[in-house]
């Protein structure tokens, strides 16, 4: 499994955060306990003593390596994920992508020229870009659904079926009839409500997408002439707080495009406001069609 998964055990143990946190801190308590003898040196050779204990038994640990494993086995199904969603964007929106992972990868060069002391910070930063990215590809990939969804003639053909019905219903005597049809009319209304719906949820997912875009460009023309790396941490924060609306807008694209039906919606139609509106809005739609085909 290991050597499947590439992982170095030693390397990651060392890495470990905590045991990170602990080295600093030891060696920091140490460097500025110089001026008491014999303490700071006995405390340096014991903390490096105990690290190569922990260095010797942790990596072999069963434990530590299962968790260890299923972890990278998680971040490849993720890498893989994002290659499918990738492969099955168009080839603007793949474009899309590739220029921003690219800007990305700038950003990255330019901290790695950076002190060392800044690295701890920058490489935070650098997850939470690497974040955005995932993001922005689940955003293209929303966008697309979108489209599909938005560029049919379901819409068009939709109003047209709700004007025949209406104008069918106020020739009809029988009471039963009418609700029967009535209750059709309701849904279909409540259908391309859902198409405005739509079209808002676009707009607003094209927007993060643009967003997402210039705090890119903008952390890289930062990176260039670097002065305050904890400013451009606490934007992209407040920039990964707001895409999380992504989640949202995915399940409400399948709410909005499958209402569940309720009785109530036949009690609020009043089929001459309906007739009047939709009536205009297929001659406006009819009106450039015709002139395309003369």
């Amino acid at each position: 499994m290991s050597d499947e998964l590439n992982i170095n055990y030693t390397r990651e143990a060392f890495m470990n955060p905590i045991n990170l946190g602990v080295l600093l801190v030891s060696t920091l308590t140490a460097f500025f306990m110089t001026g008491m003898g014999d303490f700071s040196s006995l405390l340096l050779t014991s903390v490096f003593g105990l690290e190569l204990m922990y260095l010797g038994i942790v990596p072999k640990l069963p434990r530590f390596r299962k968790k260890l494993e299923l972890k990278k086995i998680k971040e490849r199904h993720a890498a893989n994920n994002e290659k499918e969603l990738f492969q099955s964007l168009d080839n603007k929106s793949q474009k899309r992508f590739l220029v921003l992972k690219h800007l990305a990868k700038l950003v990255q060069e330019n901290f790695e020229k950076l002190p060392y002391s800044s690295q701890g910070l920058l490489d935070n930063i650098g997850k939470k870009i690497d974040e955005l990215l995932g993001n922005y590809l689940t955003l293209l990939d929303l966008i697309k659904r979108y489209e599909v969804y938005l560029n049919t003639s379901l819409e068009s053909s939709l109003k047209e079926e709700v004007i025949r019905q209406i104008e069918e219903i106020k020739t009809l005597e029988s009471e039963k009839l009418k609700r029967t049809k009535a209750r059709r009319v309701a849904i279909m209304q409540k259908r391309l409500k859902k198409f405005n719906v739509a079209k808002e949820k676009y707009l607003v997912c094209e927007t993060h997408l643009e967003t997402i875009e210039d705090a890119v460009r903008y952390i890289y023309e930062q990176s260039m002439t670097m002065s305050n790396p904890e400013e451009i941490g606490f934007q992209l924060d407040n920039l990964l707080t707001e895409v999380e609306e992504t989640s949202q807008l995915i399940d409400d694209l399948d709410q909005d495009i499958l209402p569940e039906y309720t009785t109530e919606w036949e009690n609020d139609l009043d089929f001459d406001s309906i007739l009047d509106e939709l009536s205009d809005e297929v001659q406006t739609e009819i009106k450039p069609a015709k002139k395309v085909k003369e």
